[in-house]
């Protein structure tokens, strides 16, 4: 009897813990985005401490080198498609900001919610208990059981280096201390 009412407690915090918001893109803006992410794959900081070539990321939301950058890298992705594109900046669908919540926080309020699954270019976002701090990743690739690879800023690799680089992640998983806040998706317009 316990387990019943325990299962029947944590069910909804699951659920509540996990949503999808999807906010409306240009189709074209949206992969441009992702082809431009995926040419930063391998960009390495100077020396770990957020900076060195990472530093155009900050640039891109206003933010000097040593701040975090995997929020920044994002919006710099749509950022230089808009501009390649020679799109206004308005279309850019995420905030410009370095804080990975505020997007997430941004798509709750102006997105449409939407069955949890990942698909291609959703971002994953995570928070560090209740705080404003989290992460951020794109979805490149959709996998079984959760599993998807995606386009990190301010990761490590297998050497230790930070920068930009693909990661596994489980759309259901924590990162060490960051629980799953939840997806972003875009609907093509």
């Amino acid at each position: 009897m316990l387990k019943k009412i325990i299962i029947i407690f944590l069910i909804p915090l699951g659920l509540m813990s996990q949503s999808k918001f999807e906010l409306p893109c240009n189709s074209a803006l949206l992969e441009k985005s992702l082809q431009v992410g995926l040419k930063q794959i391998g960009t390495i900081e100077k020396s770990n401490r957020n900076d060195g070539e990472v530093e155009k990321y900050l640039l891109a939301v206003g933010l000097t080198k040593s701040n975090p950058y995997c929020a920044a890298g994002q919006y710099y992705c749509f950022l230089q498609a808009a501009n390649q594109l020679k799109l206004t900046e308005n279309l850019i669908p995420i905030p410009r900001t370095g804080l990975a919540n505020a997007i997430y926080d941004f798509a709750t309020f102006k997105g449409r919610k939407m069955p949890y699954r990942g698909t291609t270019h959703d971002l994953i976002v995570w928070r560090r208990g209740n705080s404003i701090f989290g992460h951020i990743e794109r979805i490149i690739e959709v996998m079984d059981k959760g599993n998807v690879l995606t386009l990190a800023f301010n990761v490590a690799d297998e050497k230790g280096r930070q920068g930009v680089f693909v990661k596994k992640r489980n759309i259901y998983n924590p990162i060490r201390r960051l629980k799953i806040r939840g997806l972003i998706g875009f609907r093509g317009v």
